[in-house]
C-alpha cells in the first residue's frame, strides 16, 4: 500500500486529473470507478469520493462488496479499510487515513 503525505497525494491527483471534479477513484471492494462529479450528483461531497463507494451514497449499493450496477456500500474508514488495495494518506497533524486508489484513466461513460 502506498503511503504518502496529503500534499503529495493532492499533487498526484492534480497531475492525473487536472480538474478536481474529474478525479476518479476505484472502490477496493466492487472495483467500480466513480469521479468526484459522480459522487456529488449522488448527494455526497468531494471529500466522499476517495472514501466511499457511490452505492453508499445513492442508496442502491449492495452490502456484499459486489456492484450490481450501482456500486456497493464500501467505505475506506470501515473495519477492513481498503482491503490493502488503496493508499494511506498522512495528514499534517500525523493522522493517517486509508483512501481508495486513483482510477486509471477511463472514458466518462465507463460505468454507464
Amino acid at each position: 500500500m502506498i503511503e504518502q503525505s496529503l500534499g503529495d497525494w493532492q499533487k498526484e491527483m492534480l497531475s492525473r486529473f487536472p480538474l478536481k471534479n474529474d478525479a476518479a477513484f476505484i472502490c477496493p471492494a466492487c472495483r467500480r470507478v466513480s469521479a468526484v462529479k459522480d459522487i456529488i450528483a449522488a448527494g455526497g461531497d468531494a471529500d466522499d469520493a476517495p472514501q466511499q463507494c457511490i452505492g453508499r451514497l445513492n442508496g442502491k449499493g449492495t452490502p456484499n462488496g459486489q456492484d450490481e450496477g450501482f456500486g456497493c456500500n464500501w467505505a475506506s474508514y470501515g473495519l477492513l479499510g481498503t482491503l490493502g488495495k488503496g493508499r494511506k494518506v498522512v495528514f499534517p497533524d500525523g493522522h493517517k487515513a486509508e483512501v481508495f486508489d486513483f482510477a486509471p484513466e477511463v472514458p466518462a461513460d465507463a460505468n454507464a
